[in-house]
């Protein structure tokens, strides 16, 4: 999302976007929402350098949030209401089955929800991780980074947390295989 025509907000699926993005629509002028599409994605949640493109390679500022990503993984497994218990079962019962089941949804999804984080970043944007919260150090982040002064903040909408019924018990097994499949954002982003 293009804010006041100088900041690029990187909305990585399922590490709290819409709520930032719904914070920065009530204290400035954005552009580009989720519903527009470019390369089969959603523009909203374009990939390096899929971003780039759509703007045209004209140089913004950007920054995206980050999480933990075995955090981000149940985030994306449990909003997802066709993931049955048995499914979810068959995907963590080897590595290559979680492989295999990531890769047929990074290349195959138009909401990256599943695409490691470090596919949506470059060497240029700015970083906040979601695990250091949203309180005033990121609003004081935001104005010394973006020249970008949040007064409004936006309510937490309950509706897009909602969870399936899946039960979630990460062995150290699955936890590793997680692991194994998003090493670049474990290295990168120093989780």
């Amino acid at each position: 999302m293009l804010i006041n025509n100088t900041t690029w907000f990187i909305h990585i699926p399922r590490v709290a976007g819409r709520w930032v993005k719904d914070t920065l629509q009530q204290n400035f002028k954005c552009e580009h929402d989720d519903w527009y599409f470019f390369k089969g994605k959603e523009v909203g949640h374009l990939t390096y350098p899929e971003h780039e493109q759509f703007l045209h390679y004209v140089s913004f500022k950007k920054f995206c949030i980050v999480r933990d990503p075995i955090d981000r993984f149940i985030s994306c497994i449990t909003g997802n209401n066709k993931i049955t218990q048995e499914k979810f079962d068959s995907i963590m019962k080897s590595q290559d089955y979680l492989n295999e089941y990531l890769n047929n949804h990074v290349l195959n999804d138009v909401t990256n929800w599943y695409t490691p984080q470090t596919n949506f970043i470059d060497y240029k944007t700015k970083i906040w991780k979601l695990e250091d919260k949203f309180e005033n150090n990121f609003y004081s982040w935001m104005e010394e980074n973006f020249n970008l002064k949040i007064k409004k903040i936006a309510p937490m909408n309950p509706l897009h947390s909602i969870k399936n019924n899946i039960k979630i018990n990460l062995t150290e097994k699955n936890k590793q295989y997680i692991k194994n499949y998003y090493y670049k954002d474990y290295k990168l982003l120093n989780y």
